[in-house]
């Protein structure tokens, strides 16, 4: 009976060594800094670099259109044309009056040059040596409002035609072959098929990190383009906010209308923390991070951080954290160097 008693005391002096030596640690909440809490995602649209609506510089029938809307066409090719056979009959007209007084203006100057010699030698009066000088000098100024008069013709043919001013894709068709127009009724939309952007909207509290030509990373498709920054400018439609294009490098593959997903790291490096993870001391903002980490166990450490900005339950950090640290968000740990698990 002394045996089992003594075998029990001796247990239970173990078992209370045991655990008076066992160190027991807090769970904790935090929040670890990746690259991402320095990134903002946009979504946007694949927009062409240049879109053109085309139209003519007269009015007339259209007899000439053989494009549907998604439809390819080279630089100088003929998209439109309208009916243009008066002018082509009237410039047909004014070739042959040309042609028929440059006939005419060659056989007066071979006259002319006879009635100058026999001038100069006394031969002829001088009433019709100047009768001869002014017939040439009236063909020549004949032959000159010819050829201005052909010049017009072929002007106002040019604006019976629209010609496609570079590589491009038909975005929009507003008529069809016999429709009649005025001048300046739009024709087609012609979308430049080698440069594409992507057009973003970025709020006033997101827009200080973004520059110009800053370099970002565009997803459409599941494919991921090179894009860089090209335009930053406020937006009339969206009060606070602005609008961002991206050009893209290698986009000869895309089309106006697709759908892009964009990450834009924010320049500053600042990053975004939720309230309850930041303290004030004396107008001074604190976070507690957790570092010396070594099989889930670490050592909780203060370290004092900027603030910039407060916006709903969030608090801009511009200076103290950087990426992979982790932040401690939980109420019940105060205090310094306490250690505790992850």
């Amino acid at each position: 009976m002394k045996n089992f008693k003594f075998l029990i005391t001796f247990l239970a002096i173990v078992l209370l060594c045991s655990c008076t030596n066992k160190t027991t640690y807090k769970n904790i909440n935090y929040i670890e800094i990746s690259k991402k809490d320095s990134q903002n995602s946009y979504h946007g649209l694949v927009k062409s670099n240049l879109s053109t609506i085309l139209s003519f510089q007269s009015e007339g029938k259209l007899i000439f259109l053989p494009y549907s809307k998604g439809d390819f066409v080279k630089k100088g090719q003929v998209i439109a044309r309208l009916d243009g056979a008066l002018y082509n009959i009237k410039k047909n007209e004014e070739l042959q009056r040309l042609q028929e007084a440059k006939v005419n203006l060659d056989k007066q100057k071979s006259y002319y040059k006879r009635m100058d010699v026999l001038h100069k030698a006394g031969a002829i009066s001088d009433n019709d040596w100047e009768n001869a000088y002014f017939e040439l000098k009236s063909l020549e100024k004949e032959i000159e409002i010819e050829k201005e008069k052909v010049n017009y013709l072929n002007k106002q043919i040019s604006y019976n035609i629209i010609i496609a001013p570079y590589d491009g894709y038909i975005s929009q068709k507003f008529c069809d072959i016999g429709a009649i127009l005025k001048e300046s009724d739009p024709v087609v939309e012609l979308i430049n098929s080698q440069g594409f952007q992507v057009e973003i909207m970025v709020n006033q509290k997101n827009i200080s990190g973004i520059k110009l030509n800053q370099e970002v990373k565009v997803t459409i498709l599941d494919k991921i383009y090179d894009g860089t920054i090209s335009h930053i400018a406020k937006s009339s439609l969206n009060e606070g906010g602005f609008i961002v294009k991206i050009s893209l490098q290698n986009s000869s593959s895309l089309y106006q209308g697709m759908s892009a997903d964009v990450e834009i790291e924010n320049e500053k490096n600042n990053f975004t923390l939720p309230l309850k993870c930041v303290y004030r001391e004396d107008e001074q903002g604190y976070i507690y991070k957790i570092i010396d980490i070594k099989d889930n166990i670490g050592k909780i450490e203060k370290e004092k951080i900027e603030l910039g900005k407060i916006q709903n339950e969030n608090v801009e950090v511009l200076k103290g954290l950087n990426y992979f640290d982790k932040v401690v968000c939980d109420s019940n740990v105060h205090q310094n160097n306490e250690k505790v698990r992850l």
